[in-house]
């Protein structure tokens, strides 16, 4: 499925938000915005502002912010064509058919995605190994506890030309390159 940035604004568009939140909270008139307590931390002050005419939502307490399609996938837990769908639905509009192109296209972009989550893996792989260990030292003298590793995937190269390619090899020399 191919969602252009022009068809995605025209959604947006149709879609007045401060009706779409107002269905799962209070919102009052406030100027030319809306407002209320945000649903995404406790408050007791409103801080939540809706503007129709920008088209978006901030909150000052905590920092939420975005569209439609972000209200419904942060707000409703919903993945984002599932959002695009609804909103479609709701707007009259017609969600674009899949174009065999852009399919063949995002097929090989997956493709070289998996290479380099393949190659940050090995990375993470080659810092907890044996060759690892005067890297993870030097983490550990820079104060970097080993969940801040983890969390951040930090990973080591280790001195050689070949590895990695050895490694990936099932990739196929194209998508290494």
């Amino acid at each position: 499925m191919s969602l252009t940035p022009q068809w995605l604004d025209e959604l947006r568009a149709r879609t007045t938000l401060s009706a779409l939140i107002g269905r799962s909270m209070k919102l009052t008139k406030a100027g030319r915005e809306f407002k209320g307590c945000c649903p995404f931390h406790n408050e007791k002050t409103p801080s939540f502002y809706v503007n129709d005419e920008k088209g978006f939502y901030h909150c000052f307490g905590c920092s939420a912010h975005g569209d439609a399609i972000r209200w419904m996938t942060d707000q409703r837990g919903l993945g984002f064509m599932d959002a695009v769908k609804e909103l479609a639905d709701a707007a009259g509009m017609q969600v674009p058919a899949a174009d065999p192109r852009a399919a063949a296209k995002a097929e090989r972009a997956n493709t070289l995605y998996d290479v380099m989550t393949a190659a940050q893996d090995w990375f993470v792989t080659q810092f907890q190994g044996l060759e690892g260990a005067e890297a993870r030292a030097y983490c550990e003298k820079r104060g970097l506890k080993p969940e801040t590793n983890k969390a951040f995937g930090i990973g080591y190269a280790p001195d050689s030309r070949g590895k990695l390619k050895e490694a990936l090899k099932h990739f196929g020399e194209e998508k290494l390159v």
